[in-house]
């Protein structure tokens, strides 16, 4: 039987029948900086640009609108694409996907839970940063790193490639006062200690697949934290606020590599705007998710939710069965819950533009800026309240697939803007080509420096876009909207066949 073919725009069957053949055939703080952090190396720079990365976590495209310093200091001065697209809108396959150049079903990163996400990875030492460690740059994470990290041993070890580490533990990395910091293989915490070591440990459960379902999560979480209903969160020190803490290690560091002779690569990778996840979800905190950076409270609260003609949608007669049977009409309670979620949304997003502000003086200061090439983007979008969506990512729309992604460099044109989609597959071999530096890796993208020194040298290609499992087993009945699909994805067209069922969209 034929599947039932579900989308607002009607397609020819030829057009159909061409993206199925592609579908088929696969488409290709200060105290934290130590003296021997700025050892200077043996060789003098070599004019390669030092390489500065910032990625927020879960940042719809549209939010860059909330950040100043980013469009004064990096769009203005740089180039932005305008039509950035998430090949696995998911957090950990789509981290994955930008330390390989690869699509999912080649890195092998299906999910965010352990023990998949970062420790269900193929040939985890073959990354980006070891590929420029390897090329004579001096390499640094600081914030999230890939889902799961340090889960197996409530400790996680410092991976491959990089010669200075600051990682934030799971889950403790989404808790914005109370976490736990790998700092190049010694634990530190912030907030209360006790809490944010319950965190990590929580992180240990098998959530996909786990027989005991949203019980056996309820039984971890009280073994933990005692009996329910709980009215303690954790410590809420302003000094502790997770982006202020990471973005003051990230311009440290900055600051410190003036001394170096090799060009550098520094991944400050923020959890914000992410949601605070188990303080919230399960542990029933109020307000909104994610807390706001204290200073901003009160300004972030006249910040209102954009309502697109998407949001809420009323006829949802050509969605899928799994968004018609999970995804009803959003209720009042939902709607002013979003609200604030927008509201804490964009106080943390504030913190990090504070922060691009000052790694941008910091860099001028130390005289770097000229020779810095600083990429600025998300991991993958976000959904909130769009498409009935009470805030997720994983589906194959617009508002899920599309990240911010800014340039800005030697070499970059300032203020210029690149209309047509480009993927995250290519963020790794761009990252490649600027340092000069080889993959050990097949890439399935391609460099976009090409493109930003000419815009009509953008490669005319379809896109896969993909979701390889569910985000949850049956068991847990929690975003049972999130359904495993392949589609294709052009300038013009979305197509997407859902795996477990067979219907088709086309937008």
């Amino acid at each position: 039987m034929e599947a039932t073919v579900v989308g607002r725009r009607t397609a020819s069957r030829a057009l159909a029948a061409v993206v199925g053949l592609a579908l088929a055939g696969g488409l290709g703080g200060g105290a934290l900086v130590d003296r021997a952090e700025a050892r200077p190396a043996e060789a003098a720079k070599d004019g390669r640009p030092n390489i500065l990365v910032v990625m927020t976590d879960d940042m719809a495209a549209g939010d860059v609108a909330l950040m100043p310093n980013v469009r004064r200091l990096l769009a203005r001065q740089g180039t932005t694409f305008a039509d950035a697209v998430d090949s696995f809108p998911l957090c950990c396959p789509a981290r994955a996907t930008f330390i390989t150049g690869q699509y999912a079903h080649n890195h092998g990163v299906a999910g965010n839970f352990y023990p998949y996400g970062w420790y269900g990875m193929k040939h985890r030492g073959n990354t980006l940063p070891a590929w420029l460690d390897d090329a004579g740059y001096r390499t640094a994470l600081i914030g999230k790193w890939l889902n799961g990290y340090g889960a197996r041993d409530a400790h996680g070890e410092v991976p491959a490639g990089f010669d200075i580490w600051r990682g934030l533990l799971d889950v403790s990395a989404y808790d914005y006062f109370n976490f736990v910091m790998n700092r190049d293989g010694e634990l530190r915490t912030w907030g209360d200690a006790d809490f944010a070591r319950k965190l990590v440990e929580f992180a240990k459960i098998e959530v996909t697949p786990n027989p005991a379902g949203l019980a056996g999560v309820f039984a971890k979480l009280e073994e933990l934290f005692g009996p329910r209903p709980y009215s303690y969160w954790g410590a809420e020190r302003p000094r502790d606020y997770s982006p202020d803490v990471t973005g003051k290690v990230a311009e440290n560091l900055v600051r410190a590599e003036r001394k170096s002779r090799k060009p550098f690569f520094i991944w400050w990778s923020p959890a914000a705007p992410h949601r605070e996840d188990v303080a919230t979800t399960l542990m029933g905190r109020p307000g909104p998710d994610p807390r706001p950076a204290p200073r901003y409270a009160e300004r972030s609260s006249r910040y209102q939710l954009p309502r697109p003609p998407s949001f809420n949608e009323a006829d949802f007669a050509d969605k899928p069965s799994n968004m018609r049977d999970a995804a009803p009409p959003l209720s009042d309670a939902q709607i002013e819950q979003l609200q604030l979620d927008y509201e804490g949304r964009a106080g943390s997003l504030l913190a990090v533009d504070d922060h691009v502000g000052k790694l941008v003086e910091t860099l001028r200061e130390t005289d770097q800026l000229d020779n810095t090439m600083i990429v600025f983007l998300s991991d993958n979008g976000w959904m909130q309240g769009e498409h009935r969506i009470p805030g997720d990512k994983f589906l194959p729309y617009e508002e899920s697939l599309r990240v911010p992604l800014i340039v800005r460099g030697p070499g970059v044109p300032a203020g210029r803007t690149v209309h047509g989609q480009v993927s995250n597959i290519d963020f790794a071999p761009t990252l490649v080509d600027a340092a000069d530096a080889r993959a050990r890796r097949v890439m399935d993208g391609v460099s976009l420096l090409p493109t930003i020194r000419k815009p009509k040298r953008r490669p005319d290609r379809a896109l896969e876009i993909e979701a390889l499992a569910p985000l949850f087993e049956g068991n847990i009945p929690v975003n049972a909207w999130d359904r495993p699909y392949k589609g294709v994805r052009t300038d013009r067209y979305t197509y997407v066949v859902w795996s477990e069922t067979g219907e088709r969209e086309l937008y």
